[in-house]
């Protein structure tokens, strides 16, 4: 399990938040509360590391809200192919080259909303902290996948 999620994380190193509450195929590991605990901490983390003023804040987080909110939208697309894949019974060489076609075209789609917000992202902040931006989210993630790591093996999550 913890295997599964550290690759998915990884794989989805630009939204942890929202990756992480989807991790498993029966819905949501984190409780919702505890989710929008994780976001805010993610804001304020995001917020000190660009150094935002309350002017850039204001134009920024509507417009990263709205990233986050199509991204996952995608993911949660990609993730419903894939489980159809598993569910599906056994696969043939053309379905498998159907199903990796399908893959990276959804992993294009994903690159290509990130390409869009980008300029929405520079028109709010610059070009400078749009591109640390990047960088305090993989930060973001790597601090909360060693706070899931550090937990007693044997602890249930909140």
């Amino acid at each position: 399990m913890r295997t599964n999620l550290l690759k998915y994380v990884l794989i989805t190193a630009f939204s942890a938040v929202a990756c992480l509450a989807f991790a498993q195929d029966d819905g949501p590991m984190i409780p919702p509360e505890r989710l929008q605990e994780i976001k805010a901490q993610k804001s304020a983390f995001i917020t000190q590391r660009l150094q935002l003023t309350p002017e850039e804040s204001r134009a920024f987080w509507p417009v990263y809200d709205k990233y986050q909110a199509d991204l996952e939208a995608a993911r949660k697309s990609m993730r419903a192919d894939r489980k159809d894949r598993r569910t599906g019974g056994a696969m043939t060489e053309e379905d498998a080259s159907k199903a990796i076609a399908a893959d990276l075209q959804a992993k294009q789609a994903q690159l290509d909303l990130r390409k869009q917000y980008v300029e929405d992202f520079k028109k709010a902040i610059g070009a400078v902290k749009t591109l640390q931006l990047g960088e305090a989210e993989k930060d973001f993630n790597r601090e909360l996948l060693k706070r899931i790591r550090e937990r007693a093996p044997g602890e249930r999550r909140r």
